[in-house]
This record gives structure tokens, sequence and C-alpha cells, in this order.
């Protein structure tokens, strides 16, 4: 029988308690998914018995379905975790777990009809930056939402290019044209599930628990395989590229800044990476480093990886041809409704106060201006945490870090240099999430996909897995329960603080006792 790359074998993972549990989850929300409601399109009500299944599940049968299923696939999802099971295959578990939806409406977003939608823009000889969405009729027009209708593109060109291709090879029917937007979300998943491993032994970290946390995510199956968007590839991209850096070097440094400006032609926000990306090859090095000295390094190999994506960013979007930056002027449908982000959320609180006063105002857009600056200095803060502090305070702030026992073996946590770049990369990309007046629950996979690979303990994990409950609750309550944010941030914050009093003895990875550590510390003394 066939094994995976730790070893187990096919039949040996599938009988692992949990694996069928987060299939029949999956099976319950591609189910859900289908009620009227949920997506809008009616091409569904065509096949006798879809249009009777949609019959039932308007009935609340719908909502009750997509709650039992994202409970059993969290639940299913702990039931892997690597302090419970060492070998896995976990490639075939999300292939398993994707199987149900991949045919089945998006999932947690209609973004995919309004993907379409540009691509039959793009059809007929139009630019998206310049002809707002519903604008030219055809297929998709009755489908996109409407807060999106005559709005232009936001998203940078190769994403509108690949949507296109996928709307073109489907004849632009107005299903499959859509589902065809999975096509490539799915093959950008593939490669996450790939070069996660790969990374996580360069980082010299156990690529069980890498594996578990980014490839088996609930967040990564609901939004990119479910929710088809177009970040998976920016994700994807930037991933591969720091593998590319800390394996071969400056050379791969320069391979790497070329993809991250191709990812960030699918997602802005991706150009980010090329910093952390140039400081990968050098990073085991500053610390030795003079203050001076230190800030000329990274200067140099992260502005050059900057300035080599950025010029990457520029070509591709002038060789593809639509109008040069024109996203940069497209309206922010965010800064007029109300959504989840902090600036939103202020927002909703204040608004209405001042409203009542009679007061007009802008508060919204000033707001999110507001967040996105807050989000750059935050970053620098994070930058001067690891890479200054320890010149400026005179001591070196550790981050929390803990001894892992990978294999039976206790092994010194590597504390060194190598990998702050993927740390300050990770939780920038967080705070780059949240600025600005739009907020989704995947964009924490920008970053978050890197956290199962920088020695955090149980207690960051319970952390960790506590946002994502508090964040699906309220993303599926906007999408699927009519639930206004506050409210769902509320139920969320419930739900999440529930979890995390409950799970005060869940072990996700296996920390070492005191014997434990002693006994490595003597190893390694003699």
């Amino acid at each position: 029988m066939a094994r995976s790359e730790s070893g187990t074998s096919a039949g040996a993972t599938l009988r692992t308690p949990g694996v069928l549990m987060g299939l029949v989850a999956m099976v319950l929300i591609a189910v859900a998914v289908m009620t009227p409601g949920f997506v809008p399109n009616q091409d569904l009500d065509r096949l006798a018995l879809l249009r009777a299944v949609r019959g039932v599940l308007k009935f609340q049968i719908g909502r009750v379905l997509m709650v039992a299923g994202l409970a059993l696939l969290f639940w299913a999802w702990l039931k892997l975790r690597p302090a419970l099971h060492r070998r896995l295959n976990h490639g075939l578990i999300l292939a398993l777990w994707s199987l149900p939806i991949l045919l089945a409406p998006p999932v947690f977003s209609s973004d995919a009809f309004l993907y379409a939608d540009q691509g039959w823009i793009i059809s007929q000889g139009l630019d998206p930056y310049q002809v707002g969405l519903t604008e030219t009729g055809g297929p998709f027009a009755d489908n996109v939402h409407w807060v999106w209708a005559n709005t232009t593109a936001v998203y940078p060109p190769s994403a509108l290019l690949v949507q296109y291709v996928m709307a073109q090879l489907t004849g632009f029917h107005s299903w499959w044209s859509v589902i065809a937007m999975r096509i490539p979300a799915v093959l950008a998943v593939a490669v996450i599930a790939v070069f996660v491993p790969k990374l996580a032994r360069l980082l010299r970290v156990d690529p069980e628990l890498a594996k578990w946390f980014a490839v088996l995510n609930p967040l990564l199956i609901l939004h990119f395989v479910g929710g088809v968007h177009n970040d998976a590839w920016m994700v994807a991209l930037v991933l591969v590229a720091a593998y590319a850096a800390l394996r071969f070097g400056v050379g791969g440094m320069l391979v790497g800044a070329v993809l991250v400006g191709i990812g960030a032609t699918f997602k802005q926000p991706g150009i980010a990476a090329a910093i952390a990306v140039g400081l990968l090859p050098v990073a085991g090095r500053l610390r030795s480093m003079s203050l001076g000295r230190r800030i000329a390094t990274m200067t140099a190999y992260a502005g050059g990886a900057l300035l080599v994506a950025v010029a990457v960013f520029v070509g591709v979007s002038l060789v593809i041809g639509f109008e040069f930056l024109g996203w940069a002027k497209a309206t922010s449908i965010h800064e007029s409704t109300w959504g989840m982000s902090p600036a939103s959320m202020v927002e909703q609180f204040i608004g209405p106060v001042i409203n009542a006063l009679g007061i007009r105002h802008g508060l919204l857009p000033f707001l999110s201006r507001c967040a996105t600056i807050t989000s750059v200095v935050l970053g620098a803060v994070i930058a001067w945490r690891y890479f200054f502090a320890d010149r400026f305070l005179r001591r070196e702030i550790v981050p929390r870090s803990v001894q892992v026992r990978i294999a039976g073996e206790v092994r010194e946590a590597d504390r060194t240099w190598r990998d702050y770049p993927l740390r300050w990369l990770a939780w920038s990309f967080m705070a780059l999430a949240f600025g600005g007046a739009g907020y989704h629950v995947w964009y924490l996979l920008w970053g978050g996909i890197y956290l199962g690979m920088l020695r955090y303990g149980n207690r960051m994990f319970r952390g960790f897995i506590a946002v994502m409950i508090a964040f699906v609750v309220v993303e599926g309550g906007l999408e699927y329960f009519s639930l206004r944010p506050i409210p769902g941030y509320l139920l969320g914050a419930a739900l999440a603080w529930i979890f995390w009093v409950n799970s005060s003895r869940l072990q996700i990875v296996h920390e070492p006792t005191s014997d434990d550590a002693a006994e490595a510390k003597a190893a390694q003394a003699a």
C-alpha cells in the first residue's frame, strides 16, 4: 500500500479518528451552501434533484447544517493534532476533505461571481479598471453582490487574467465559469501543501506540526478551496520564495524576489514579503554585527529584494496590458458598508452617536486610513523588536519559543536569528490584514501558514485556535445568518472564551518536562 511522505500508509491515515469526521463536516457544509439565499445563482434550480434539496434547505435546515459542519470540522482538525498523531498523510486528508466542495457553490463568499463577471468584461475587449461590474450585462451580472455593482476592479492584473482564462475555458457559462475559478485556487493550495513541510525542515522544526496547522487548517480549506480567493496564489508564491531564499542563499533570494513580485500581481500586500525574503539569507549573521553594519546589510539585502519585486510587479502589470495601476483608483466598498475590520467596528460604535447629533461625517474613510498607518507602524515596531532591540535595550528579546519533542528526542529550540524574518513576515502580514476598512477571515492565512513553523507552545496555539473560532463565527454570521458584526463579535468572543477555558490541558505539541529539559541541557554540556 502507498505510503505518505511521513511513512504512514493511506489506509492507516483514513482509519485515524477524526479523518472521516472531517469528511462528514465538509459534506454538511457543501450541502448547506446550496441553501437559497446563501448562493445567488438560480442555475441550481434547473436540476429537479437540486431544486428539491434547496426547497428543503430553505426552512432553516441549511443554517443548522452549516453550524454542525463548522463545529465538526474544527473538532476533527483538533483530533488530528500532532500531540496525538505523529505521522499522517496530510496531503491525502486535505484532498479528501476538499472533495465535497470542489463542485459546490462558493463557500463563505460570493467573490467568485464577480471574478467571472470581470472575465466577461475582458472578453468584450474592455478594461475592468475602467468598466464597472455588471455594466456590460452578460451571464454573471445578476449574481454579482449588489455592493460590488458598478465598481471597477480592485484586483491586480494577474488575478484578472486568470479569471478571464477560467471563464473563457468554460465558455462563459453562468455556473461552470464560477466553479472553474476554483481550479487555480486548488493548484495554489497544492503548492502550499508541498512547500510547507519543505520550509519546516529547512528551519529544523517539526514538519508534522507545520502541516497540521497550515495544510489542514479549516480556514485554508473553507476559504481557499471553498471560497476560491485569489489570495491563494499570493500566499503560495511567497511561501516558495521564502523556501528558495533559505535553501539557495542569495541566488534563491533573487528568484524569491521575482516570485514575490508575481505574487503581488495576484494580491497587492504580497509585495511586503520581499523584505523578509531579502533578509533570510543573511539573518543568521546579523546578531554578531555592529549596529551600523547591521543596518547597512539589512538595507542592502531587503532593499535589493524589494526593488526586484517591485520591478517584476510593474513589468508583469505592463505586459498584461490593463490600465497601469488601475486598481488604485477603485472605490473601496468597505468604506461605505459595515464590515468586520477594526476601523469599521469603531465606526459602528461612534457613527450612530454622531448621526444622532445631526453631524455629517466621513468617519469610516478617515478611520480606515488611520488603521492603514497603524498597520505600517506596527510592522516597523515588530522589525525593531526582532532586529534592533538587542542593541537599544542591551538585551535580546527572546521570542515565545519552546523546546519541542521530535520522535522522542528533545532538541534545544533554535532561537537564532535565522527565522526572525519569517516571524516578522507572519506578524506584519497580520497587521496589514487588519489595516484599512476591509478585512476578511482568509487574510489571516497570509501570515498564518507560518505559525506552525515558529516554535510556539501549546498556550500560543490555543490562542490561535480561539481567534480562528471567533472570526469564523463573525464571518459566518455575516454571510449566512444576517448577523451584524457587533453581535457577531460578541458571540464569537464568547465561543472563543469557552474553548480557551476548557482547553487548558489540550496538547497541540509535545512540550518536554523539566526532566527532559535537564537531560537535554546535560547532553548539550557534554
